[in-house]
């Protein structure tokens, strides 16, 4: 191999590449369970997809199939086509593209969901979720549950959290009984457990792969997590995704002991808010003529969840469903300004941080609001330079690239003053 080869092959783990039979595999399950008789959902991000493998309900994510679609450049066309149908230039492009997937009968592997058993949202990341289900489970006429999750603000006293705790706890225990009246499917204590701890180690691994980006150079970038954050979202609960984190962890640890980084010459160490722009991943690459690695990103270490103190995994073994309502009351989106604020300076500091993109995404309220007030605190308060990006997460007629490419010349000069 030549000098010039072994830069490039460095920059995606080998591990990483293992993450097409775990989609793969997922994608089968769902044909499986259609061939079979069994009952699947339609579920959003932030619901408990772990009780739906505890009670034996195979889940699909329009999100989720939504980012196959914009990979493939045809989230455009699926959301033109919902738009045709009266629904705005300005709504969630995640909700239109599955509105024109569902509409064109897409296939699996274009970003098309079938036909489920019933529907379960919750409104822990947005109420869009909410409104995009209802409106589907009416076209498609099949049941709805959804879960109400209160926000935690920074005056929320002790006393009305542990009310919305037990208000959250008992929406899951009326969720289990939903399921039951539509699958017939009755609560297994012994398989809870075993799910709630499979779902405990995915979660914690992630956790500890993001420890080895604290490194100078950086083992991991963007290609691996954008990538290997699927399991989290579809098949946390399961086996086979654990042994895929592992092999990541082992490779990247390998990395730090050797002193190798995924970017061959690490000059910038940056932080990145918001979900990415699915259709365009091309463009954190770009971020490497600058000699730039991004080494966090909210979005994908949000997403394992075990970030609360107080959930123990012995807790979350033995009281699932009280750990799944601390969990989901502590969510990274629901966090008000002042604690944003907070965990961003210690992340900040932890992974050595030398610059913050924010990702004001045009469709997606709940990413882009306070955005200004974060950058504002974190350059007048921390001196923490950052830069906003105007975009979309899956309708690329929302990007300037143009635009963007000056916006970070800009900044990335900025940065080079203050070395």
């Amino acid at each position: 191999m030549s000098t010039e080869e072994e830069p490039k092959r460095r920059k995606v783990l080998d591990a990483t590449l293992g993450l097409k039979n775990i989609m793969g595999r997922h994608f089968l399950a769902i044909e499986q369970a259609y061939r079979d008789g069994k009952p699947t959902a339609w579920a959003t991000s932030g619901t408990p997809v772990e009780l739906l493998y505890t009670m034996d309900v195979q889940p699909m994510l329009p999100e989720n199939s939504a980012t196959v679609s914009a990979a493939q450049h045809l989230s455009k066309n699926f959301i033109e086509i919902a738009e045709e149908q009266g629904f705005s230039y300005d709504l969630c492009s995640y909700f239109k593209t599955n509105i024109g997937a569902v509409a064109e009968n897409a296939e699996m592997i274009k970003g098309g969901t079938r036909k489920p058993t019933f529907m379960l949202s919750s409104d822990v990341i947005c109420d869009t979720h909410v409104d995009w289900f209802q409106t589907q489970a009416e076209r498609m006429k099949v049941p709805h549950f959804t879960i109400d999750v209160p926000h935690i603000v920074s005056n929320t006293n002790q006393r009305q959290y542990e009310y919305y705790k037990k208000y959250v706890s008992e929406q899951l225990w009326e969720l289990m009984d939903f399921i039951e009246v539509h699958t017939g499917h009755k609560l297994d204590i012994e398989k809870a457990k075993k799910v709630a701890r499979n779902s405990y180690e995915l979660g914690t691994l992630w956790q500890e792969i993001f420890d080895l980006r604290k490194n100078i150079p950086c083992p991991v970038s963007t290609r691996d997590t954008f990538g290997g954050l699927f399991p989290l979202f579809t098949m946390t609960g399961l086996k086979a995704p654990i042994r895929l984190y592992k092999r990541m962890y082992r490779e990247a640890k390998e990395r730090v002991d050797d002193g190798i980084g995924a970017l061959r010459e690490e000059k910038y160490r940056l932080a990145f808010e918001g979900i990415p722009f699915w259709y365009n991943l091309k463009f954190f690459s770009k971020l490497e003529q600058w000699g730039a690695i991004i080494v966090y990103e909210t979005y994908t270490y949000a997403f394992s969840k075990y970030v609360n103190p107080n959930v123990t995994e012995q807790m979350v073994i033995s009281k699932p469903i009280e750990a799944m309502s601390e969990l989901m009351l502590k969510f990274w989106y629901i966090y008000d300004l002042q604690t944003r604020i907070k965990k961003y300076k210690e992340m900040v500091d932890e992974w050595k941080v030398d610059g913050v993109l924010l990702h004001n995404n045009m469709s997606c309220r709940p990413n882009s609001c306070g955005l200004y007030d974060l950058k504002r605190h974190l350059q007048e308060d921390y001196d923490i330079p950052c830069l906003i990006i105007d975009c979309d997460m899956n309708d690329p007629r929302k990007m300037n690239e143009t635009q963007l490419e000056n916006k970070l010349s800009s900044f990335f000069e900025l940065l080079e003053q203050r070395k």
